[in-house]
């Protein structure tokens, strides 16, 4: 009998598909149709002679379950997919990544681009763990610092009048004054909402009204953005947030309320030296949005 020559994009299509729970989400991660996908399962089976994935009953949406020998076939696919990219990565002097890549990124930018991370590490690192934490700056500086973190994607706040600051492959971000609950009479303080400290967008919006000379109170300290777009809805004041798609049910600040311009910010990759630099790479285009 002669054996049969097993093709590595088989093995990480079947990895795929186990560990994105179904043929639909790995064809998504793969960028191939989903018909392309079941057909290299097929041929990985008839290659092998085996059964590898139990196949859903019709009508019912379960995620895929491997067979016995899907079983074997994943434990020593994974060790071999390992050894062929250590091999590839020495060869090609680049960087060896962990098995499991700890990802951080700023909770005001999770809805912007997040899926797109997680689809990107899939594409380009098969088979590689992602630990997600969705945070604040702090701690993904105090994470990244201390090496609880591969790679974090913080926002940061784009100094006036220096733009050498926005480095590249970050994405700018503008801040807006959101609310329409901001309008004092008689020349009374400004009702502010703002996150509790540290907060980039509550040092902008401080700073930039203390530079206007307006007067302003807190009104509402929130916890996270939910509770911030809570009273931001309800009316209570307004709030410097970031354009990315959380706040835009949020009505801008009237004009007529002659609020300051606030800086801009931009969202930029840090990772741990010796991380692979072509993931690095492709991460910070995609959160550049390229």
């Amino acid at each position: 009998m002669i054996r049969p020559d097993l093709d590595i994009t088989l093995l990480r299509c079947f990895l795929t598909v186990l560990d994105a729970g179904g043929f639909a989400r790995a064809a998504s991660l793969l960028g191939r149709t989903q018909p392309a996908v079941s057909q290299q399962i097929r041929r990985l089976e008839d290659l092998l002679g085996h059964r590898l994935i139990q196949r859903a009953s019709p009508g019912r949406s379960q995620p895929p379950q491997p067979t016995a020998a899907g079983e074997r076939l994943a434990e020593q696919a994974r060790r071999l997919i390992a050894l062929h990219d250590g091999l590839v990565a020495d060869m090609l002097g680049l960087e060896d990544l962990p098995a499991t890549l700890r990802l951080g990124i700023h909770q005001h930018a999770s809805d912007e681009i997040l899926g797109r991370l997680v689809a990107e590490v899939a594409r380009l690192r098969p088979g590689t763990g992602l630990d997600l934490r969705i945070t604040h700056n702090a701690q993904l500086a105090a994470e990244i610092a201390a090496g609880e973190l591969d790679l974090a994607l913080p926002l940061a706040i784009v100094t006036e009048g220096r733009p050498e600051v926005v480095q590249e492959g970050a994405l700018p971000i503008a801040i807006d004054w959101r609310g329409e609950g901001g309008n004092p009479a008689g020349g009374a303080a400004l009702p502010l909402i703002a996150f509790r400290p540290p907060c980039i967008f509550r040092q902008a919006a401080i700073m930039a009204l203390g530079r206007a000379g307006r007067r302003w109170r807190l009104v509402h300290e929130a916890t996270d953005a939910r509770s911030l777009a809570a009273a931001l809805s309800a009316g209570l004041g307004i709030a410097a947030v970031p354009d990315i798609g959380r706040y835009d049910d949020i009505p801008r600040a009237p004009a007529g309320l002659g609020l300051p311009l606030l800086p801009g910010a931009m969202l930029r990759p840090l990772a741990v030296p010796g991380l692979g630099a072509d993931l690095v790479a492709a991460l910070a285009g995609l959160a550049a949005g390229r």
